[in-house]
């Protein structure tokens, strides 16, 4: 057996032995290999996979242990007029920190330049806020709210999180995603790089409660489990709704692929939205 292999130490019913190969012993996989694929995985999921490695099974651990404060931090990211007029916010109803994050999307890049965190406070209050804020701060904009889908859950006298949104005369989107879906993909855009600077970036003194959970006050138990302490989640949360958007809206936006097409091809196809893209 070589030494950069694990196995279990006990046999199943079948008296097979279960046995975990590091990279290395694939013959077609050497440093440059690895060197390369790396790139494409967070640091926990490549030392998990990969390396073979018991990643958190003490202590609790960060949930995103790529997040670096020099390379994803900025505090001169702010909204660029240049760069479009559209902000999206993500909406966490929590009920003790309920928080909205604002980003600017663009291209491959989502950029967090805002935030809005508060304590014990009713929906209303925060809506009215929250667009208070947006007006001044972001004029002229247009704003694409995605929001927690448990905010359409009504209480006990008929009222919900989305229809208090729609009553200010917002269009709250949501999708059904597990959290791990959430956040992965989170991750996977802090490793992707363009121009040297990841998709992903946070503005740390404005969006400062996401900057802090980022580095690490969000976290795993040694179960693997997050660690839901009232303070961290919530941006995370709301962060992980509008990343989700942005991604879910980027992929569909039919307006882009239509003049895309017609600027390569002088018309469009006959099966217009049957075309991969």
């Amino acid at each position: 057996m070589a030494s950069n292999s694990i196995h279990d130490a006990k046999p199943d019913d079948s008296g097979f032995v279960l046995l975990k190969l590091h990279y290395s012993e694939d013959e077609t996989k050497d440093d440059k290999w690895a060197e390369h694929v790396k790139k494409e995985y967070p640091s926990d999921d490549w030392d998990r996979e990969f390396e073979l490695k018991p990643v958190g099974t003490k202590d609790s651990y960060p949930v995103f242990p790529d997040y670096r404060k020099s390379l994803h931090e900025d505090d001169k990211l702010v909204w660029q007029a240049s760069r479009g007029k559209v902000i999206y916010r993500g909406w966490d109803f929590g009920k003790v920190h309920p928080c909205v994050e604002f980003a600017q999307v663009y291209g491959n890049r989502k950029y967090f330049i805002d935030e809005i965190f508060e304590t014990q406070i009713f929906i209303d209050q925060l809506t009215q806020k929250v667009l208070s804020h947006s007006n001044l701060h972001y004029p002229g904009c247009r704003f694409v709210d995605w929001v927690d889908v448990s905010g359409r859950n009504e209480d006990q006298w008929g009222n919900s999180s989305m229809a208090t949104l729609k009553k200010y005369g917002l269009h709250p989107k949501g999708k059904d995603q597990t959290i791990e879906a959430g956040i992965q993909a989170m991750k996977a855009d802090m490793v992707r790089l363009e121009d040297g600077l990841p998709y992903l970036r946070v503005n740390p003194i404005k969006a400062p409660h996401l900057a802090a959970a980022l580095r690490g006050g969000y976290k795993r138990n040694p179960k693997g489990e997050i660690v839901k302490d009232g303070m961290h989640d919530h941006p995370v949360d709301a962060a992980r709704y509008l990343h989700q958007g942005a991604s879910f809206e980027k992929a569909r936006d039919w307006i882009d692929v239509r003049k895309k097409m017609k600027d390569q091809y002088h018309k469009f196809p006959a099966k217009g939205k049957s075309v991969m893209r």
